[in-house]
């Protein structure tokens, strides 16, 4: 501010000092006979970025500035920050305690964005860890190149060095083996389980020529006595 708007507040705090302690007597102790005079100065300057200039030496505008003040400091605190219930102190002030409210206000745990996204992750990691390994299954090894290119098929296909719409029939059918074929126990949980044959044991036998009980020789050509 200019120094003759300086000499004027000067003035303003002179004629409206008993104004000015009735408004700090009314904020109970918060604020001081400097702390109001500071926001008086302060307010002033607020109103006259707004474009608002009060004019300091008539005692209309002083009232009107006054009338701010208390507003601000008394009527707004009183309402807002004096009289609110501290919710993260108990009646009796004791450290540690919240107040019985914030138990009718806490929402459920699983509410809580934090416990929400570290359920979703744990959901997340339990479905991985039941998909079948890459080598286990020709799904499986889909899965997880699908997984490693981002769901991009295009650059499964690329890997691969096949066309896209092959990879998608290969992708097609490694699913449909998936749903319809049972899957075999695996054999490295200490299982005792011992895949079988694929056919029916059949005795593979030496294939005998068939032949006929003929003689080596015949005489054909008989003359008679």
């Amino acid at each position: 501010m200019a120094a003759h708007c300086t000499d004027a507040f000067t003035q303003f705090l002179t004629l409206r000092r008993r104004d000015l302690q009735r408004i700090s007597r009314h904020t109970r102790g918060e604020s001081s006979l400097g702390d109001v005079q500071t926001e008086a100065w302060l307010m002033v300057d607020t109103l006259a970025r707004k474009g608002v200039v009060i004019d300091l030496l008539e005692s209309e505008q002083q009232s009107l500035l006054i009338a701010h003040l208390y507003q601000h400091l008394v009527r707004y605190t009183e309402l807002q920050v004096r009289h609110a219930v501290r919710l993260d102190h108990a009646f009796d002030g004791a450290e540690g305690e919240a107040h019985p409210l914030m138990y009718l206000l806490a929402a459920e745990q699983h509410y809580d964005p934090v416990v929400a996204l570290m359920e979703a992750e744990d959901q997340a990691q339990a479905a991985r860890d039941d998909e079948p390994a890459a080598h286990q299954s020709l799904a499986g090894a889909y899965l997880h190149l699908l997984r490693r290119f981002d769901n991009r098929m295009r650059d499964v296909a690329d890997h691969l060095m096949i066309s896209v719409s092959y990879c998608y029939q290969r992708c097609a059918h490694a699913r449909c083996l998936a749903v319809h074929q049972q899957a075999l126990p695996s054999t490295a949980n200490g299982t005792t389980f011992v895949p079988g044959a694929w056919r029916r044991f059949r005795i593979w036998r030496m294939p005998i020529q068939l032949a006929f009980d003929f003689d080596k020789e015949m005489d054909l050509f008989s003359h008679s006595a």
